[in-house]
């Protein structure tokens, strides 16, 4: 098995885990809402139950996501350095090319065309 298939291999794995890890999520919020309005049911009308559960889910979040935007301190940037660049990256690409370009050349011309492509929207003002 190449490189290629492992990579696409591992990557289909972890999309199928991301996708049954967010399902796991949805179904626990399901649940959970159901039981909340279940619990509220027996003091309260059904559509007050359904819009405080509703409420609660909506509102407990929120402040929890406020309480930790407030309670994180804010990001320290580094000082940046202002000595001007080598362009190594050029040559590492060309050598990585070059070495493709040896066993598989359609390959190798298609990578060089994604890779300007990339360049010319990356050094866009």
């Amino acid at each position: 098995m190449g490189l290629g298939q492992r990579l696409g291999v591992q990557a289909a794995r972890h999309g199928f885990l991301l996708i049954l890890g967010s399902a796991l999520i949805w179904v626990g919020v399901a649940f959970a809402g159901y039981a909340i309005y279940i619990a509220l049911l027996a003091s309260l009308t059904p559509p007050t139950a359904a819009a405080a559960t509703a409420g609660i889910l909506l509102v407990g979040p929120l402040f929890a996501v406020l309480v930790f935007q407030f309670r994180r301190s804010p990001a320290q940037l580094p000082e940046p350095d202002l000595r001007p660049v080598e362009q190594v990256q050029d040559t590492a690409m060309l050598q990585l090319l070059a070495g493709v370009a040896k066993e598989k050349p359609l390959l190798a011309v298609l990578v060089a065309g994604l890779i300007g492509a990339a360049e010319t929207f990356r050094r866009r003002p």
